[in-house]
């Protein structure tokens, strides 16, 4: 039924819902979308006047027994329509037909949607409700090896779901020969068939998806992670404000009482509530983590810029020829594992260790003009275009007295600095930087990670003091997120013009 596109389901099983509130300490009465129900307000339940769409695409949504559709993110979406009093059905759809729906409304509501930059003025957004990893796969046993995205080029052509975030994204970096399916479940019998050589998939539903089509998950395998997103419901423009708005606020109300993190639970998803904060939660110890996390990253970024600094006043660097240069850089390569080095020519054209001279050029990238001046940089937040990761990049010139030959250049991965600072930082902690150009240049939810803070609500607590925060070098702010009173102390790094930003729940508010 989902592959015909004809697949609807009633939310009236928000049963399923209701049992986490439950479970959660969290009174109703019957949920049912239908005539016989009640609503938490005890009173009957309103449609919610709008057409909600999803796919399949467990564990986050799933056409289930007695027309139910499950899954984290359905029970997110059946738990906001018990608690606005509201019923709508929920149709099961290929994600091309969603999107297209999404983008054309009337009052249209898809989810899990990544929110991305191509996509972030198409929609109106509430979210997020899950995080999504894009990873590339082979056949078990094929010959195919990548190392970079740049090397997914050479392996062949992949296989997406049309319309998907990762097909934008591909299509985004000008990826060729790309072959689109209906579904994941498509692509991965596309990628046993033969008739591609990779998949973008994502490790949080390969195996699910795989089992469901009985699938032996063994017969494919992992080759590439490329990066993390976050999942949101993508209301369709012409949407009233105060939809939306009710949306946000009722998940931010299960965020802040523990159901969302129940309902992540129990499909295996993850789960940090926050529930309760260190007994030591305050601006003192923040501080103490603050001055760490700068420490850390800037000595990072630090070590990375003086050792290609180092290797540009080498003679081979000078060279210009790539087979000398190469070696440089694949030293340094072998020891230090979240760098990918790159040698550049003055017209963008680069090289890599892992795939010679790559297809792409670097002349756009905002830091190309300030090397080729003569000067270096540090700490420009991009996403690379030879691994398709975020990274801050420290890049510095190769000269011939003061002719400027070349660049050598590092990208530093930012989702593996993040997991560093991560164990450093404990949660409840939040932690973030903000670059200069006002992205999040790093974050604890690693999804956030090249987010313009610009898309923050506007006149929200949050975008208010994330302008005080880029105003200002140093000082504490207080603002809500998701539902919860945080906290926060900042400073700015003097190597990059980051704003460093270390918060912590406010449970007395």
């Amino acid at each position: 039924m989902t592959g015909s596109g004809t697949g609807k389901y009633r939310s009236c099983g928000i049963w399923l819902a209701i049992l986490l509130l439950i479970a959660t300490g969290v009174s109703s009465g019957c949920t049912s979308g239908t005539a016989p129900g009640g609503s938490a307000a005890g009173v009957p339940l309103q449609d919610a006047g709008l057409r909600i769409i999803t796919e399949d695409l467990p564990p986050f949504s799933s056409p289930g027994t007695g027309g139910v559709v499950t899954g984290q993110s359905a029970d997110v979406v059946n738990t906001i329509l018990w608690r606005l009093n509201q019923s709508a059905a929920i149709e099961v759809r290929p994600w091309n037909e969603g999107y297209s729906a999404a983008l054309s409304g009337p009052r249209v509501a898809l989810f899990s949607t990544a929110r991305t930059t191509e996509r972030e003025h198409l929609f109106k957004w509430a979210g997020p409700i899950a995080s999504f990893d894009y990873m590339l796969y082979a056949r078990n046993g094929s010959s195919v090896r990548v190392s970079s995205l740049e090397g997914s080029r050479k392996a062949g052509s992949i296989g997406v779901v049309k319309d998907d975030s990762r097909h934008q994204f591909l299509q985004q970096n000008n990826f060729s020969p790309i072959v689109t399916c209906d579904t994941d479940a498509a692509c991965i019998r596309g990628l046993l068939e033969g008739r591609s050589d990779l998949w973008l998939g994502s490790t949080s539903d390969a195996a699910a998806i795989a089992r469901n089509e009985g699938i032996d998950p063994v017969s494919f395998t992992a080759v590439y992670p490329v990066r993390t997103v976050d999942l949101f419901i993508a209301f369709s423009e012409d949407t009233p404000d105060s939809v939306v708005s009710a949306w946000q606020g009722a998940l931010d109300g299960m965020k802040r009482d523990g159901t969302f993190d129940a309902i992540r639970k129990r499909y295996g998803t993850g789960g940090s509530a926050v529930t309760g904060a260190p007994s030591a939660a305050g601006s003192g110890p923040a501080d103490l983590a603050l001055s760490a996390m700068i420490a850390k990253t800037d000595g990072r970024l630090k070590t990375v810029l003086v050792t290609y600094t180092a290797l540009a006043l080498t003679a081979d660097a000078k060279s210009k020829d790539w087979q000398k240069i190469r070696p440089l850089l694949s030293a340094v390569e072998e020891n230090e594992e979240d760098v990918i080095g790159w040698y550049a020519l003055p017209d963008g054209s680069y090289y890599t260790v892992a795939d010679g001279l790559t297809t792409a050029n670097l002349k756009n990238r905002p830091y190309f003009p300030v090397v080729l001046n003569g000067s270096g940089s540090v700490g420009t937040v991009v996403v690379s275009r030879a691994t398709g990761r975020n990274a801050a990049v420290v890049a510095v010139p190769v000269q011939d007295g003061s002719t400027v030959t070349g660049m050598l250049g590092a990208s530093v991965y930012l989702d593996t600095l993040a997991d560093t600072l991560r164990g450093d930082i404990p949660a409840p902690y939040v932690f973030y930087a903000i670059d200069q150009d006002g992205m999040f240049a790093l974050h604890s939810d690693k999804g956030r990670i090249s987010m313009d803070t610009a898309t923050i609500a506007p006149g929200s607590s949050y975008a208010d003091s994330i302008r005080q925060i880029r105003a200002q070098e140093s000082g504490s702010v207080a603002y809500d997120d998701g539902g919860i009173r945080y906290r926060a102390v900042f400073r700015t790094s003097p190597l990059t013009g980051w704003r460093f930003v270390v918060a912590w729940p406010d449970l007395r508010s």
